[in-house]
Parts: structure tokens; sequence; C-alpha cells
């Protein structure tokens, strides 16, 4: 027996939406495929330019990865070679930054979105010299997982940042912060070397004089290798007391690695005290 005419019909229509179905799956499969297939040229393209020394091309290459699928684990890896190329071999920080960042956003390592944390807050603050963005990037790895170390670092940076940004008040305020805590020698020893320039700057002159010699006192060997000495003696020279600082210099001389330029400084130290008001004369 003949089936009716609207099974027939409805036969029809089933096989026909199952090989659309199919043909819709096949397509994404083939798709998918290709992006895939895709990345992963772009990926071993740039590592060939880069092996041939091509950056700039190799790191547009990994920008490309990094452009087909933002979220994948080969962008992720695009942009932490591209970021590294940027930063070392090209020198174009203000990219870097933009591929660290990427990392920071989308790894789901830590210990990887911390390193990128600093490579940012690196190149703000040694190579752009963009130290309000130090500060801000700085401020964020002492929110994250750290060491003793690395919060001695990080703190140091932030003071030297205000420091160049001529904000004193907020740069010693961080340097108190340094000096009371539990850091290390070293750490302690550049955080009063900062706090002595930020007297000599602003003209507290008795105090940065002060704090120079108790550095000194305390650590000569250290105070030799940063040359406290020398810092000491252009303080003395700021309050006009010339006998000092031509003492502080004579106290260097022997291991300072320029004796000429100390000898330099001593001759016209002489000749501004001979011609101070009262004065007798050189002293021989």
């Amino acid at each position: 027996m003949a089936q009716p005419r609207t099974s027939r019909s409805s036969n029809r229509k089933k096989v026909a939406a199952l090989v659309a179905a199919t043909f819709a799956i096949s397509s994404v499969v083939a798709f998918a495929g290709c992006t895939f297939s895709t990345e992963n040229l772009e990926f071993e393209r740039a590592e060939k330019a880069e092996l041939a020394g091509k950056h700039d091309e190799a790191v547009k290459h990994y920008r490309a990865v990094i452009d087909r699928s933002m979220q994948s684990p080969l962008a992720l890896k695009a942009a932490q070679e591209a970021a590294r190329i940027s930063n070392y071999d090209l020198k174009r920080y203000k990219e870097a930054i933009l591929l660290y960042k990427h990392v920071v956003l989308y790894s789901p390592t830590e210990r990887e979105r911390i390193d990128a944390q600093k490579h940012i807050a690196e190149i703000n603050f040694s190579q752009i010299l963009d130290y309000t963005s130090a500060i801000v990037e700085y401020s964020r790895l002492l929110e994250l997982p750290h060491g003793d170390a690395e919060e001695a670092q990080y703190r140091m940076a932030i003071a030297r940042s205000y420091f160049y940004q001529n904000n004193f008040f907020q740069s010693q305020a961080e340097i108190d912060r340094i000096l009371k805590g539990k850091f290390d020698k070293n750490t302690l020893f550049d955080a009063r070397v900062l706090k002595a320039n930020i007297f000599l700057t602003t003209k507290e002159l008795d105090d940065a004089i002060k704090t120079l010699n108790e550095l000194i006192r305390q650590d000569p060997e250290r105070a030799k290798e940063e040359k406290v000495g020398l810092l000491l003696a252009i303080c003395y020279e700021e309050q006009k007391n010339f006998s000092k600082a031509v003492e502080t210099l004579v106290s260097i001389r022997d291991f300072y690695p320029r004796r000429d330029f100390i000898d330099n400084k001593i001759r016209a130290l002489k000749e501004r005290e001979y011609h101070q008001p009262g004065a007798r004369g050189l002293k021989k």
C-alpha cells in the first residue's frame, strides 16, 4: 500500500533538516580546524622570524595569534613572547606594557601574572620614567603575594618615584615606613641615603649632614661604595663651610676612583674659601 502524501512530505522535511544540520556541524568543525591551523601557522612564523633575527616581523605574527583568539593558551604564550621581544630587543616599551597586561589579564597562573606585573612596574620606572604609573603599578604588586625582599624593592621604587616627581613629603613618608620595617641593612642604608638627598634638596642641611655622618660611622665600607662622603662634602659646601667640605674630600680622596676630580674640587673649594669676606688667604 502506498504511503499517504502527507507522510512522504514529512519524511522529506526530516531528511532535509538532517542534511542541513550535518552540513552546519561540518562547517563549524571545518572553521574551528581552520582557525586552529592558522593560529599555529602564525606562531610558527613568529618563531622562525625570531630565529632569523627579524624581531619586528616576529612580534607581528605573535600579535596575529593574539588577535585571532584572545583567551586561548597559544595567544597567552604569543603575548609572553611578543612582550619579551618588544621589551628587550625592540625597546618598544609601551607596546611591551600592553602585551604584559594581556598576560596579567588572561594567565591562569598566579606566578605568570605577578611576573608580568613586575615587568610593567619596572618598565614604567626604569625605561619610560613614568613615575606616576610606576607608583600605581608597584602599589598593585604590594597587594599581591610577595616576600620581604620584594616588598623592600617595591617600596624603595615608590619612594624614589615620589622623589623624582619632587613630591618630597610623600617620598619621605614612604622612607619612614621603610625605616620602621624589618628590612635588611642594605635597604635601610638606601632609604637613609635617599632621605639625606631629600634634606639636601629641601635645604635642611643640618639634618642631611647628621644623617650622612651616621651612615659613614655605622657602615663605612658601604658608605665608600655609595660615595656618601662626596654627598656630605656637597652639604658642607651648601652651608658655605668650605673647610669641612675640603676635610671631607681629603678623607675620601685615596679610595675615590677619580682622584683628579677630587683634587680639582678641593682646589675650587679653597678658592671659594679664599674669596669669602674676612678670609686671610689660602691655607697652605
